[in-house]
């Protein structure tokens, strides 16, 4: 072979290359974080294909969408090529890809529908109304949770008892689980944890199938490995089993989703379960500064349960890591949001290098009020998605029953919304014809239209749902996508209904997000120009919360350290790191737990490229309880010299001391020394003039505005100011970054 023929390769380093041209035989890559995993990814690909390997036979599963979809631009660029590995995406996507063309084998629809785990719930909801279980007693979550866990185990539902050992719970989870999975085959839906289980049922017992994707899949690459559970484990054991030309890529120091099946004994234990396999380190790190890598590996080294390494980089020192001591949860938000416009003025940044970071979602909301009060684009990740919401799901139901008339799921959701006078006894009614007759819920309502003489209001309306579902599937295979849904959403009256039943500030938000769904829709025939009505709902389906995130959009992002696995930002804010929060209290009698929330801590701290702030705040409002807090353990684990106390002001007026706050509690020395710092920057007034209704005020970012109102909200007093830049914005007195002019 004669790299020399490869240009490309000249741009890796020794390992890395090494990684890239090893042809045949299981590879295990342990990368470090910021080590260049995914350029060997990306590499190792254009190698093969470079090498004659057909693209066809080459499988690239990655964690996310978004991370498949930027892959393979990112290969046709590199290979100067128009096309890029057709078998790319995630384990789900990759096996709904494989199901949706081998279903006969195993007796199932291929025009199944995919329900996410908001549908799943309805569902287990209904079973459990089915079977007179009170839905107060038992949590249809619990249940939901526990099939999810049978499924990522592979469990089969008879012998689950055995497996789980037997208790009321259990009992009941059975009970459940097999009217669950009944019901989903009634009306050919596939629940996430299904679309992996039952092509390894397919697999299984299917052995030709099986050797017909072992052909197809003679090289195999895996990104992420650290994070898969056990049912994707045995997909990857069983098409890999021909040919051994799997290549595994990641990092046992970064799994941290155990509560998903993961663990970090599957990158562990690689050695084991494949024949003679490599093992290669990427350890030279280049995208931390030396100060923010030395000080996450003197984190993660604490853990025993891990291949031992260690990253080195040659960036710059940089700056230390940024210690913000905050009085309380609101002090912490307004000291971030004030370093952002800080920074953002002074180094010349895009709000889109900044990302703040909680270990729970509900640490975000202090956050978005800061940044909403300073006029600071943001985009939160992980909070309520598009396609989540009500409307839109409402929507989307439309169409999936349009798809798949079978789909009794969707059809309860919207058979009586908009409202049409439709009951449940009116829908038991139909429930009877369908059992007596035996025919699918649909059927038996034009049944009941038929042979029903009465004129009911609720006939009349089951009239109208059904006018809005036959017309769409009289014209989903003559009219694009985007018109069907146009004309499905004028005929349903749904846009009409929203105005009925909220104020028209909110209706018109709601309005605006089905508009936006119909843009969307055209960007996927633009996209996908051969692309199905199946296809964009696999794709809704399929949408999960990392595929929000915009890189582009100059706005702050706010996520969990749990979504932002696998980026990068130039500066990032560590947020509430306090025991009990971040490690999470459940952690507190589990050294397993606590591995893995130290594990998760090093993937917050790596994903900085320049500046990294850790912030903690002494008294805490969370879940509508204040507590006194202690900073969390992973900060005493940094060494001294490596943290700087960000100095400012206090933004809460408080009458406790910081010595008062942490009292007698056992601190290390370095957070007792940082305290006594702040105690002494909490004592300086805040310098604000009194400002009354006309003033001219200057504004540190938006510059000159007029006072057009004051008014006290909740003991602060709110101005209501017009900037010749930004328009109006209201801005809390104690904290605006204004002087009167």
């Amino acid at each position: 072979m004669k790299q020399t023929a490869y240009p490309f390769l000249s741009e890796l380093n020794p390992q890395q290359l090494e990684a890239v041209t090893h042809l045949n035989g299981p590879l295990a890559v342990y990368a470090g974080a910021g080590s260049g995993k995914t350029r060997v990814i990306i590499y190792r690909i254009a190698f093969l294909l470079e090498q004659g390997i057909p693209m066809e036979n080459i499988l690239a599963v990655t964690f996310t969408n978004k991370a498949a979809g930027e892959m393979k631009s990112r290969i046709s660029t590199l290979i100067q090529a128009s096309k890029s590995p057709k078998w790319m995406g995630t384990f789900h996507s990759i096996c709904l890809k494989i199901l949706r063309m081998e279903a006969k084998h195993i007796s199932l629809n291929s025009g199944f529908v995919v329900i996410d785990e908001e549908d799943s719930l309805s569902l287990i909801k209904d079973c459990m109304k089915e079977m007179n279980i009170d839905i107060k007693r038992i949590n249809p979550k619990s249940i939901y949770n526990a099939i999810s866990d049978a499924k990522i185990q592979m469990v089969e539902l008879e012998d689950y008892l055995k497996s789980a050992g037997q208790s009321y719970f259990t009992e009941i989870v059975y009970s459940i689980f097999s009217l669950y999975e009944k019901r989903k085959r009634e009306t050919s839906c596939l629940d996430f944890d299904d679309l992996i289980t039952q092509t390894i049922y397919l697999f299984e017992h299917h052995p030709a199938v099986l050797e017909k994707y072992q052909e197809i899949f003679q090289y195999i690459l895996v990104d992420e490995y650290q994070d898969i559970n056990y049912s994707q484990y045995r997909f990857l054991q069983l098409i890999s089993g021909k040919y051994n030309n799997i290549c595994v890529v990641g990092d046992d120091d970064q799994s941290i989703y155990s509560f998903r099946g993961a663990s970090p004994d599957v990158m562990l234990k690689f050695t084991t379960d494949f024949p003679n396999p490599k093992m290669i380190k990427l350890e030279q790190n280049y995208r931390c500064s030396k100060t923010i890598l030395s000080a996450s590996n003197a984190i993660v080294k604490n853990n025993h349960k891990r291949e031992k390494k260690v990253l080195w980089t040659d960036n710059e020192n940089g700056n230390p890591l940024h210690l913000i001591i905050c009085m309380n949860e609101k002090d912490e938000a307004q000291k971030i949001v004030r370093i952002i416009q800080e920074q953002k003025i002074q180094e010349n940044r895009s709000y889109n290098d900044f990302v703040i970071l909680y270990r729970v979602n509900v640490a975000s909301r202090n956050f978005e009020e800061a940044l909403i009060e300073n006029g600071i684009p943001y985009q939160l990740i992980g909070g309520y998605r598009f396609y989540q919401r009500k409307e839109i799901k409402d929507f989307l139901a439309y169409i999936r029953i349009v798809f798949n008339p079978l789909d009794r799921i969707s059809i309860n959701r919207v058979i009586n919304y908009p409202k049409r006078n439709i009951g449940s006894v009116f829908i038991h009614k139909i429930d009877e014809i369908s059992v007596k007759n035996n025919i699918d819920f649909l059927h038996a309502c034009r049944h009941l239209i038929k042979n029903d003489k009465s004129s009911t209001r609720g006939k009349k309306g089951l009239e109208e749902f059904l006018s809005v579902i036959d017309y769409g599937i009289e014209h989903i295979n003559s009219q694009k996508l985007s018109v069907l849904c146009e004309n499905l959403l004028k005929k349903s009256d749904m846009i009409t209904t929203l105005y009925q039943e909220y104020p028209d500030y909110i209706a018109k938000e709601k309005e605006a997000n089905l508009l936006e769904l119909i843009t969307a829709i055209r960007r996927f025939e633009l996209e996908h120009p051969a692309g199905t009505v199946q296809d964009f709902l696999s794709e809704v389906a399929l949408f999960s919360d990392s595929d929000q995130f915009d890189a582009v959009a100059d706005k702050v992002t706010m996520m969990t350290v749990h979504s932002v696995k696998g980026l990068e930002f130039p500066i990032v804010f560590m947020s509430a790191m306090e025991e009990g929060l971040f490690p999470h209290y459940l952690s507190n009698t589990n050294a397993e737990a606590l591995e893995e929330e130290r594990r998760l801590c090093y993937v917050g701290m790596t994903r900085a490229k320049k500046d990294l702030y850790i912030s903690y705040a002494m008294n805490r409002e969370i879940y509508g309880k204040t507590s006194r807090t202690n900073s969390s353990r992973f900060i005493s684990e940094i060494p001294e010299e490596m943290l700087e106390v960000v100095k400012g002001r206090a933004n809460i007026h408080s009458e406790n001391t910081v010595s008062e706050f942490f009292g007698t509690k056992l601190i290390p020395k370095t957070i007792s020394h940082h305290a006594e710092i702040y105690e002494k920057e909490k004592q300086i007034p805040i310098d604000l003039d009194s400002i009354q209704t006309g003033d001219e005020i200057d504004h540190k970012i938006w510059g000159r505005g007029v006072v057009l109102s004051i008014e006290s909200v909740n003991q602060d007093s709110v101005l209501r100011i017009h900037f010749d830049t930004v328009g109006e914005r209201l801005l809390n007195l104690r904290f605006a970054p204004i002087k009167k002019i």
